[in-house]
C-alpha cells in the first residue's frame, strides 16, 4: 500500500505560492492550521524531488522581492538629525548586508536556478606549468 503523502498538492502549493510572496515557512505553518508544521514541509521538500525543485523556485521569487526591498532601504530619505542619520545609516547598512547575503544564499544560479547560466560568465583558459619541459 502506497503511503500517504505528508503534504498534499494543494498544501504545498500554497506555501510555495506564500514563500514566493515574502512569507517565512515558520510563520506560514505557524499561522494556518490547515498546513502541515513546517518539520513536515522540510521532509516533504528532502524526500520528494518535485517538491524540492518547487520549493528552490519558490525561494528563488522570494530572493528578487528581497532585492526590491533592499533597494527600498537604501533609497529612503534619511532623518535630518545627522546623529540620527548616522545611527540609521548603521542601522541599514545592517540590514541590507543580512539580506544580500540571503539572497546569495537563495540564488546560488540566479533566479533561474540552473547552472547553465553560472557557467556562461565564465570564460577564457588558465594554465599552469611548473619545471621546464
Amino acid at each position: 500500500m502506497p503511503r500517504r503523502p505528508r503534504v498534499t498538492k494543494q498544501q504545498f502549493k500554497t506555501i510555495c505560492e506564500q514563500l514566493a510572496e515574502g512569507r517565512s515557512l515558520m510563520k506560514i505553518c505557524g499561522q494556518d492550521e490547515t498546513l502541515p508544521s513546517w518539520r513536515t514541509v522540510l521532509r516533504h521538500i528532502q524526500e520528494d524531488d518535485e517538491a524540492h525543485d518547487e520549493y528552490r523556485k519558490a525561494r528563488a521569487i522570494q530572493a528578487e522581492m528581497l532585492r526590491d526591498e533592499i533597494i527600498e532601504i537604501i533609497e529612503a530619505p534619511l532623518p535630518d538629525d545627522p546623529k540620527l542619520a548616522q545611527a540609521e545609516v548603521g542601522r541599514r547598512r545592517l540590514e541590507v548586508e543580512q539580506k544580500d547575503k540571503y539572497v546569495r544564499q537563495l540564488q546560488p544560479l540566479g533566479i533561474r536556478n540552473k547552472a547553465a547560466d553560472q557557467d556562461s560568465k565564465v570564460q577564457g583558459t588558465i594554465t599552469l606549468k611548473w619545471g621546464e619541459e
